[in-house]
């Protein structure tokens, strides 16, 4: 309901808007006054062009990907000794994505075990050789080196249990790279994968209309092919830094010359059914605009109607190249936006003006959509 009031209050804005510029125009001489003479005119519009009532929304491109996305980066200390996945392969929770050679942690294993071993004897045999300050000092020293070595032996044996990596979700592999580099040396995951089920909707906001979003905004996301489907959700998150990996992450702002960062943001769906992994949407801001629903027949707004009392409901419409008084027949009015139907006198076709007290018979007219 609060968004449908949004939605009333724009068109009826729109509507004063019109109105109280050819007033304000006229009156700073902008445009020829109204009145009784035959070098003034009166200024009209269509009446269908006063019963659109849709209006412009920001619109921002997007796609669908999974919820969650993860990467497994290579252990700088290790080797790998086998990579069990490729992209495009979808795999369980569970499945093992790649191993690391163990070989090195194994003779680690065997190598400090032996040195704690020699470590014990060493114990055994001065504890033999008397209880003097000297034996004690040697005896904590040798202790001292065994904790540090059953630190390290802890280490080599958790390397050798993780020597299988699998994977944290269900999901499909978007990358691999065996060496955890790319061809300039830089680091990069070994695994990227995303998770299968249910989506959300990544979305870009240039840096000049970032202001305009907030987390929790409600919007609307439809189907680039068929704009009639629909997902209804609110924003999850707006990225602060921007987007650098997107070949489209800049664009040429109008007339500045410059380029443009974009931010990425997030939405949750209420539903995610129709939608499909990689799949271009447009998401715009949500006023109401899906809540509307037609009316049959011909509304007009009532600021439009002039009822003077004791005659019959008549509109200044354009005849002949001048304005006249038509009487027009009246249906329901509508409370809610302030329209009324109506049921005879008026087509869509007709050339109306609002009716300015000095509005006179046979003044000439001027399509208002001719004005600069």
């Amino acid at each position: 309901m609060v968004n449908r009031k949004k939605m009333i209050i724009g068109v009826l804005a729109a509507v004063i808007v019109i109105a109280a510029a050819i007033m304000i125009l006229s009156s700073l001489g902008l445009l020829p006054s109204f009145g009784g003479n035959d070098g003034e005119v009166a200024y009209v519009q269509t009446v269908s062009s006063l019963l659109n009532t849709s209006f412009s929304v920001d619109r921002y491109s997007g796609v669908v990907e999974s919820q969650k996305a993860i990467t497994y980066k290579k252990d700088p200390e290790r080797k790998i000794e086998e990579v069990y996945v490729k992209v495009g392969d979808v795999v369980k929770k569970g499945t093992s994505l790649f191993k690391y050679d163990v070989r090195t942690s194994e003779n680690n294993i065997a190598s400090i075990k032996l040195d704690i071993e020699g470590l014990n004897n060493e114990i055994s045999f001065l504890q033999s050789q008397g209880n003097s300050t000297d034996i004690q000092l040697q005896i904590s020293e040798r202790q001292l080196e065994i904790r540090q070595k059953q630190a390290d032996l802890k280490k080599y044996e958790q390397e050798l249990s993780q020597a299988e990596v699998k994977s944290e979700i269900s999901g499909v592999i978007k990358a691999v790279s065996e060496t955890g580099q790319d061809p300039n040396g830089m680091e990069v995951p070994i695994i990227t994968m995303t998770e299968t089920g249910e989506f959300r909707i990544k979305g870009k906001v240039s840096e000049q209309t970032i202001g305009t979003i907030y987390s929790g905004m409600p919007v609307i996301v439809r189907s680039r092919v068929n704009e009639e489907e629909t997902w209804l959700g609110s924003i999850s998150k707006i990225e602060t830094e921007p987007n650098t990996n997107d070949q489209e992450s800049g664009y040429y702002g109008y007339g500045s010359g410059e380029r443009s960062s974009t931010y990425p943001f997030y939405i949750s769906l209420e539903s995610t059914v129709g939608l499909m992994l990689g799949q271009h949407v447009f998401i715009e801001p949500d006023y109401g605009q899906s809540e509307i629903v037609p009316k049959e027949g011909l509304w007009l707004d009532q600021s439009f109607i002039v009822m003077e009392e004791g005659a019959d409901p008549y509109v200044w419409v354009a005849k002949n190249g001048r304005i006249t008084k038509r009487v027009v027949g009246l249906g329901e009015f509508d409370d809610t936006d302030y329209s009324v139907q109506i049921l005879s006198g008026l087509e869509e076709s007709d050339l109306i003006s609002w009716p300015d007290e000095t509005l006179r018979e046979g003044m000439k007219i001027k399509d208002i959509a001719e004005v600069e």
